[in-house]
């Protein structure tokens, strides 16, 4: 099994070629959490930003997706189930006179392909603030058969969380267990996975089968891998062959700006040319398997606050496949997640601003500075919130206690005078907070932007105020 071959055939030394791609990223200015390349059934390099490591559970987003369609090919290879078995069938307990019909219509196969009834992600219908998660529904499931639908099933791709939450679901009522006991009874155990791996869930109980997996990155190494061995025993290989296969054309129906996204997608796999093969998951979480060289790639990022550098790595993977040479080792480089480079010194003093009225009902502003960094202090909906920063490195945080996540704080004090905040979540909620603060005189301009899917809402928005 491949779990024995990680745990004989890691190698302590890097790749050179491996290095070489994230010193890339670091010039880029790109978020990378980790890099780990296999070839054949060595791990060639094994490489975390501190505060990660090896143990570190990552937020794997949608790359969980590609884990159900495998979660699902053992339950086919068990023949519990049939990908052409209809919903109306497996849940008869959520059909009712207002169900829509092209949902009880629509199979396994279907969500497994992205071809739901439906254009987006239902249970998000109505949701305000964009992604944010404290504005869901309580049951994701639920939504799924109460919303109506706005286009037959089994027609064209649209890319459907909510379906990949249903396909979660599949695996808990077919199995009759709850999904992470199915999983490591049947995959996660058997190939050696951290036994802290979990997934989250909605607030009905539901697993997040869309973007819930909590894992390590060496743990991900070993699914591509066993997708690229044909299964090991654990998944039919004919199985495995049909879901990196481009089944539903993406040409346009993709809303990305990843060319290599517009190739094709199979069972939550996306197809990248070349025979190549993703598990594709938000802000830079990939895993990618290119058969033909005998390679998989895992990397854990964040992008949010620049999306469009998910596509750098991508196709930088895909370069690297090309010109990667498994024998040329080389050290290891000490590396540290990206922070804010510091343009300038700051001269400014303590300062404490009374709010003028505002949508993100922020009252009061207070920053103090040393020579080191400083903290930014808000007081909001009548609550204190404190982000102490250093400047031009990162200061491990705990982000605030309503999510009780640790977060990366750096600041710049920039040549033009104004200061620049970046707070990186590091925890569940992967994802930034950014503000950029001008003061003239006695008066404080502040914008502040969040980015990802997060449990918290109101910290988006344009501020000014008085100094108090």
């Amino acid at each position: 099994m491949f779990y024995k071959a990680m745990k004989l055939k890691i190698r302590n030394t890097s790749n050179r070629k491996a290095e070489e791609a994230l010193d890339f990223f670091d010039s880029e200015g790109i978020a990378i959490h980790s890099l780990l390349i296999a070839y054949k059934d060595e791990v060639i390099t094994e490489s975390y930003y501190q505060p990660f490591n090896r143990d570190t559970l990552h937020r794997m987003y949608s790359v969980t997706k590609s884990i159900n369609a495998l979660g699902i090919g053992i339950l086919l290879k068990k023949g519990l189930l049939s990908l052409d078995d209809k919903l109306s069938s497996i849940f008869p307990e959520y059909i009712t006179e207002k169900t829509d019909d092209r949902v009880k219509r629509t199979s396994i196969r279907n969500l497994l392909m992205m071809k739901s009834p439906f254009s987006k992600t239902c249970y998000k219908n109505g949701v305000r603030n964009g992604n944010n998660v404290s504005t869901y529904p309580d049951d994701w499931i639920l939504s799924f058969f109460t919303e109506k639908a706005d286009h037959d099933e089994d027609t064209f791709f649209s890319y459907d969380t909510g379906a990949a939450t249903v396909l979660a679901k599949i695996i808990e009522k077919i199995s009759g267990k709850d999904y992470m006991s199915f999983m490591n009874e049947n995959l996660f155990s058997p190939l050696g996975f951290s036994e802290n791996t979990y997934i989250l869930h909605d607030r009905a109980g539901n697993p997040q089968g869309g973007s819930g997996l909590m894992m390590r990155p060496l743990d991900l190494l070993k699914l591509i891998y066993l997708v690229k061995e044909g299964g090991l025993g654990i998944i039919d290989s004919s199985y495995l062959a049909e879901a990196a296969s481009p089944l539903s054309d993406t040409t346009i129906a993709s809303l990305s700006n990843m060319r290599e996204r517009r190739m094709g997608y199979g069972y939550q796999i996306w197809c990248v040319g070349g025979g190549a093969y993703a598990f594709v998951g938000l802000g830079g979480q990939f895993a990618l398997a290119v058969p033909e060289k005998d390679l998989v790639f895992v990397t854990t990022a964040d992008t949010q606050v620049y999306d469009s550098y998910s596509s750098i790595i991508l196709k930088k993977l895909l370069e690297l496949s090309e010109s990667i040479d498994p024998s040329d080792e080389c050290e290891k480089k000490e590396r540290h997640v990206l922070s804010l480079f510091n343009k300038g010194k700051c001269a400014l003093s303590s300062m404490h601003f009374v709010m003028d009225e505002n949508s993100i009902k922020v009252e009061d502003v207070s920053i103090s500075f040393d020579e080191m960094g400083g903290i930014l202090s808000l007081k909001k909906d009548g609550r204190e919130e404190s982000y102490p920063f250093l400047f031009g490195k990162n200061k491990l945080i705990e982000l605030m206690e309503k999510s009780s996540s640790p977060a990366l704080s750096s600041a710049s004090f920039n040549e033009d005078g104004t200061i620049s905040i970046w707070v990186q979540f590091i925890g569940e909620c992967q994802g930034g907070l950014t503000f950029e603060i001008g003061i003239k005189g006695e008066r404080i301009s502040m914008r502040m932007r969040l980015f990802g899917e997060l449990m918290f809402d109101g910290y988006s928005g344009v501020l000014t105020g008085n100094l108090g």
